[in-house]
C-alpha cells in the first residue's frame, strides 16, 4: 500500500472558480490545489482590466452559449445560476453594479476584493495550495483506487478524486501549454476540436489609417454570401484586424460553422464581415476611409485569419459532455471530473463564460462533498 499522504480531492490548475467551489466546502475534506504559476488569481485579476466581472444579469442558454451540447445548460443552471452567484457576493458584503448588456461587476472596481474573499474562505476550510507545480502525468492506480500525479520535478501526489480545470492552450503568457490533451487521451476520453476564442480576426484590407478607432455598428459574418452570424455593438479597428466583443462572439460562430462543414483551419478564405454603419454615430475619419455616404453605408471586408494562440484568452471546447454524467464525472473513469473551459460548451463574452465556470465547479464540489460524507458514514 502507498504510504504517502492521500488527499481527498485535487484541483489541477487553480482558477478563481476552484477557490469559489471550496469556499462552500468543509474543513474535514483534505484538499490540495496545484497551480502551475507562482501566483494566485492572475486571470481573475486581469479580467476586464482588473475589474471583477462576476456574471450577467440576463442569461439565455440558447442565445448566449455555443456548442452542440448546450441543452445541458438548463440542468447545470438549475443547480447553480447567476442569481445564486450574486446572492453569494451580497452575503459576503461585495456590492455589485449592473453595466451595459447586463454585465455584473464589483462596485469597488477591484478584482482583488473577490479574490481575497475566496482565499479567506479557503483558509477557513483548510484548503492547501501549492504553487509552481507543473503536472507531467496523471495515472490511476486501479488496485488502490487512487490517482497518482507526477510533477515535472518528479514529485508524486496521491488523490481519491481529481478535478481538471484549465484554459488549455489560450493565455500562453500565463504558462498555458495544452498539456491536458495528452492526459485526457490517456483515459480514452472522447474529445472534439480545439479552437481559440476571445481573439481578433485579421482582414485582407490594411486598416492603419483608422487604427484604434471604434464605432458602433451591426455586423454580419458571411461565408460565401450566407450569413452565419449577426450582432450589433462596438467594433474596434486596428492596423489590419478587427476586435472587441462582437468580433470575439463572431469567432465562436465561425468555429462552430467550420466544425459543421468539417473544416478546422485558420484560413478564413470565403468569410467576410459585412458592416452596417450608422453615419450619425460614425467618426469622420472612418467615413472618409471607407468613402461612406447615405447611398453607401454598408461595406464588406474579406477576412484573412484568426490571430495567434498567444493572444487568445479562451480555448473553446474539448471534452464532450456526452462523456460525462450529470455531476460532470467521467463515465469511463470514476472520480475523474472535467469542468468549465474543457467542456464542449462556451459562452459569449459579457461574462456568460464566467458563470459557466462557477456553476460547473459548484456542481462538482457539491457532489464530491456528498460522496465523501457518505463514505465516512459507511
Amino acid at each position: 500500500m502507498i504510504n504517502n499522504i492521500i488527499y481527498d480531492v485535487i484541483f489541477i490548475w487553480w482558477w478563481a472558480s476552484s477557490l469559489f467551489a471550496w469556499a462552500h466546502s468543509d474543513k474535514k475534506i483534505k484538499t490540495l490545489i496545484l497551480e502551475k504559476t507562482g501566483s494566485l488569481g492572475t486571470k481573475l485579476l486581469l479580467s476586464w482590466w482588473w475589474r471583477a466581472n462576476i456574471t450577467n444579469m440576463n442569461i439565455d442558454e440558447e442565445l448566449d452559449y455555443f456548442g452542440q451540447n448546450k441543452k445541458a445548460l438548463k440542468s447545470i443552471f438549475s443547480k447553480y445560476n447567476n442569481w445564486d452567484l450574486m446572492a453569494f457576493a451580497s452575503e459576503n458584503n461585495l456590492e455589485l453594479v449592473e453595466e451595459d448588456r447586463g454585465r455584473m461587476l464589483l462596485k469597488s472596481w477591484k478584482s482583488k476584493d473577490f479574490l481575497e474573499l475566496l482565499l479567506k474562505k479557503n483558509r477557513e476550510n483548510n484548503v492547501e495550495i501549492k504553487l509552481k507545480k507543473s503536472v507531467k502525468s496523471v495515472k490511476k492506480d486501479e488496485k488502490n483506487d487512487i490517482f497518482i500525479i507526477k510533477t515535472e520535478k518528479n514529485e508524486e501526489f496521491f488523490w481519491k478524486k481529481v478535478v481538471i480545470s484549465t484554459w488549455w492552450r489560450s493565455f500562453m503568457d500565463l504558462w498555458t501549454t495544452g498539456d491536458w490533451y495528452n492526459f485526457a487521451w490517456e483515459f480514452w476520453i472522447k474529445s472534439s476540436g480545439i479552437y481559440r476564442w476571445l481573439c481578433w480576426i485579421t482582414c485582407v484590407k490594411k486598416l492603419e489609417d483608422i487604427s484604434w478607432t471604434s464605432v458602433k455598428l451591426k455586423i454580419n459574418i458571411k461565408y460565401k454570401d450566407k450569413v452565419v452570424y449577426s450582432e450589433s455593438g462596438p467594433l474596434l479597428f486596428t492596423h489590419f484586424w478587427l476586435s472587441w466583443p462582437i468580433i470575439f462572439n463572431s469567432v465562436l460562430k465561425i468555429w462552430e460553422y467550420l466544425d459543421k462543414i468539417g473544416k478546422n483551419t485558420d484560413d478564413l478564405k470565403g468569410f467576410s464581415a459585412e458592416l452596417f454603419f450608422d453615419l450619425e454615430n460614425t467618426s469622420k475619419k472612418v467615413i472618409k476611409f471607407f468613402d461612406l455616404s447615405q447611398e453607401k453605408s454598408i461595406i464588406e471586408l474579406d477576412l484573412h485569419s484568426f490571430r495567434s494562440w498567444r493572444e487568445a484568452k479562451v480555448t473553446w471546447w474539448w471534452i464532450l459532455l456526452d462523456e460525462l454524467d450529470n455531476n460532470l464525472q467521467s463515465k469511463k473513469v470514476q472520480n475523474l471530473f472535467f469542468i468549465w473551459e474543457i467542456l464542449d460548451i462556451t459562452g459569449k463574452t459579457w461574462w456568460y463564460n464566467l458563470q459557466l465556470a462557477f456553476s460547473t465547479w459548484y456542481i462538482v464540489m457539491q457532489y464530491i462533498k456528498s460522496s465523501l460524507w457518505n463514505t465516512e458514514k459507511k
